[in-house]
């Protein structure tokens, strides 16, 4: 191959032949040893289900931005042990999973559905989170960026 008097030709076809081969790492909170479970934006901020290296039964969740954790539960140094629900429900065309936790009186659930869109035919996908207060939805942020649900199993966490 000839060289290029443009030099800066090279070095584009050097950044794109190195892009093309690089896997695209999904934006999430969880650390490079933490396999993702669920990670998506709402607004500015991501949502987390992070799993342990090595262990499918403990999850942490957390939300905020990569330099700002807002929430992390559990607690950092404590474990979730028996502390996320997993529920799975069948809905028209599709299904929905959630894993939930409760800190103090409120319930934080992420969910996933696929369920039969407006025209009959077309499936329609959600993912977010769900904030509740003894039982009271206070905020449902949906994930802008589609989301991919979950990445894997979850029904490892579940307590009930």
């Amino acid at each position: 191959m000839q060289a290029s008097r443009k030099p800066w030709v090279s070095e584009c076809v050097l950044a794109a032949a190195c892009c093309a081969v690089a896997p695209v790492q999904a934006a999430s909170l969880c650390t490079p040893d933490e396999p993702v479970v669920f990670a998506c934006h709402v607004g500015s901020k991501l949502v987390s289900l992070c799993r342990s290296a090595g262990d499918r039964g403990m999850l942490s969740y957390r939300f905020g931005k990569p330099d700002s954790v807002e929430l992390r539960y559990p607690d950092p140094g404590q474990q979730a042990g028996a502390a996320f629900t997993v529920k799975s429900a069948p809905l028209v065309g599709g299904g929905e999973t959630t894993v939930a936790f409760r800190r103090g009186a409120y319930t934080y659930t992420v969910y996933s559905k696929v369920a039969r869109g407006a025209d009959g035919v077309s499936p329609e996908f959600e993912d977010g989170v769900i904030v509740s207060r003894r039982g009271k939805v206070l905020s449902r942020m949906r994930c802008e960026d589609g989301g991919e649900g979950f990445r894997e199993p979850v029904a490892a966490v579940a307590v009930k």
